[in-house]
């Protein structure tokens, strides 16, 4: 088991035949598990679990040779405990899988040397940990390969960059000249572990000669990226800065597997740079979301059997109801998949936000063509050689804990409650919309759900002067507000001039920046 260490494409190796690619190299690409997160308070661990269990089996019936995860593994700096043990257990099981190797790579959730710190210890079990930007360069640049030391893969490890790691700071610099810093010193760093990739790459063609694939891996944000309203995605360096752009990745990396974002995209509409996205939905913004897994397929592809592709069954939840959100997995993956929005073309969201397709065999037809469509691209990219070629499977994942965002006045909600067929519990967040005041709104509301598998977390009143009867109320807590609604009230109750509130704001963003992303494990 413990014969599938990282190669050196300096070791002697004998030479050997041309690659005749008979067996492809699939890895699998995830990210942004957010261990231990919390939702409105509710605890999530048994849906961690259960995704944790379906990943290990999907590991095993999609025989993936290489595991990447790219950020934000753990929710916080200081995970639980029970947090932690997921992790571990995980790892433990997935080393004695199929899978060969494990890439994890820090994100801006993380602690960087929280991760690192059992790194010598899990690279015994093949998982190759990455938490801290290195000094050394060559120290991200990973060449994986197989039980008999044949190289299967380059992987340029690049975790989150912390502000500090891509530039150094002066007083007084300007906002755009922070921008540009930021952009020139992430480039950089890309740029740099490129040309390492590309020389150890080099090498080893000359050895093997056949095409040994780079995968870069990164957690920032791309310029133009989507996001949701709750998803917990937090600014990576103050305000808007460091959104890169798809031309900075170097065209010798073959796929680049990203984290951050928790809604799955491509990036610049390219294939071969991607996000996962989330695996469960992190708020109720979520809920509309086909979550998924990527497979990534190079060499001669295969023919993928559609019933390995399809989630577990699980009991859900069905709406007759437009005004309800909801991210509804059905008892096989093909109603999934045929609720799946289709649009011209091969979308860059994959399962997008739009409505599902009213007619489900013309929505199963289409995204079959497209998936064609864009097999046949990747296909032709690179024609002359099998070991070349690139496929990009979406996986889908199964919904282990249903949500629903209902919106509307009082009589739509109570009726679109009505409207649902339930069949396990469900996480309700309403909008109420109407024109008139309701100053027992959620008593309402909880006499709607009266007796059904029904949990409301959150009530939000859109009325303005009704969320001011509300807070004269106190029953707007803190829950309900993020750190910039809590000072932008301070700023309100205190009188603050206008011409002083974007001078406070920015210094108040800079203190909320280093909070988060100070790593209190490191020494």
């Amino acid at each position: 088991m413990f014969a599938r260490l990282m190669i050196s494409p300096t070791m002697s190796i004998p030479d050997t035949p041309k690659y005749a690619a008979t067996k492809p190299l699939k890895i699998l690409h995830t990210s942004d598990w957010h261990l231990g997160r919390r939702l409105y308070g509710r605890l999530r661990y048994d849906e961690f679990e259960s995704f944790l269990q379906w990943l290990e089996d999907t590991i095993s019936a999609q025989q993936v040779d290489i595991l990447i995860v790219a950020g934000d593994i753990f929710d916080t700096m200081t995970p639980s405990n029970k947090a932690q043990a997921l992790y571990y257990e995980f790892l433990g099981r997935v080393s004695r899988s199929c899978c060969q190797h494990v890439v994890i790579v820090a994100g801006n959730h993380d602690s960087p040397t929280f991760l690192d710190a059992p790194s010598n210890v899990l690279k015994f079990l093949n998982v190759h940990v990455i938490g801290t930007a290195c000094d050394d360069l060559e120290d991200e640049v990973l060449v994986l390969g197989d039980d008999d030391n044949n190289p299967h893969c380059i992987i340029a490890a690049v975790p989150y960059l912390r502000d500090r790691d891509v530039r150094s700071s002066s007083a007084g610099e300007s906002a755009d000249s922070k921008d540009a810093n930021v952009i020139k010193g992430i480039g950089a760093h890309y740029n740099e572990v490129a040309s390492i990739a590309k020389g150890k790459q080099a090498e080893l063609i000359k050895i093997h000669q056949r095409h040994i694939p780079i995968i870069a891996t990164g957690h920032l944000f791309a310029a133009g990226g989507k996001t949701t309203d709750d998803d917990g995605v937090r600014d990576l360096y103050v305000g808007s800065l460091g959104q890169i752009s798809a031309d900075m990745f170097d065209e010798g990396f073959d796929y680049v597997a990203l984290g951050h974002l928790h809604v799955p995209q491509r990036v610049g509409g390219l294939e071969s740079i991607r996000y996962s996205g989330s695996p469960i939905a992190m708020g109720f913004g979520e809920a509309k979301q086909q979550k998924q897994v990527l497979l990534i397929q190079f060499g001669a592809t295969e023919s993928f059997d559609n019933d390995s592709l399809r989630p577990n069954a699980i009991p859900q939840l069905a709406s007759k109801d437009t005004n309800v959100k909801t991210d509804t997995i059905e008892t096989s993956a093909e109603k999934a998949i045929k609720k799946a929005p289709v649009q011209a073309g091969f979308i860059d969201d994959l399962f997008g936000f739009d409505a599902p397709a009213a007619n489900h065999e013309m929505a199963t037809t289409a995204i079959q063509e497209d998936t064609d469509n864009q097999q046949e691209h990747d296909h032709k990219s690179k024609p002359n050689n099998d070991s070349d070629q690139m496929q990009v499977t979406s996986l889908p994942v199964p919904t282990f804990q249903q949500l629903a965002q209902i919106s509307g006045d009082l009589t739509m909600i109570a009726n679109t409650i009505k409207a649902l067929i339930l069949t396990e519990s469900i996480w309700l967040e309403i909008v109420y919309t109407g024109d008139e005041i309701v100053s027992d709104l959620r008593e309402q509301v909880q006499g709607m759900v009266e007796d059904l598998p029904c949990e409301v977390l959150k009530i939000k009143n859109t009325r303005t002067y009704n969320k001011i009867l509300n807070q004269q109320q106190t029953s707007e807590t803190l829950q309900d507000l993020n750190e910039m609604e809590v000072f932008e009230r301070c700023l309100t109750i205190n009188d603050v001039a206008d011409s002083q509130k974007d001078s406070l704001r920015d210094a108040y963003g800079q203190i909320l920046y280093h909070l988060h992303h100070e790593d209190r494990q490191a020494e």
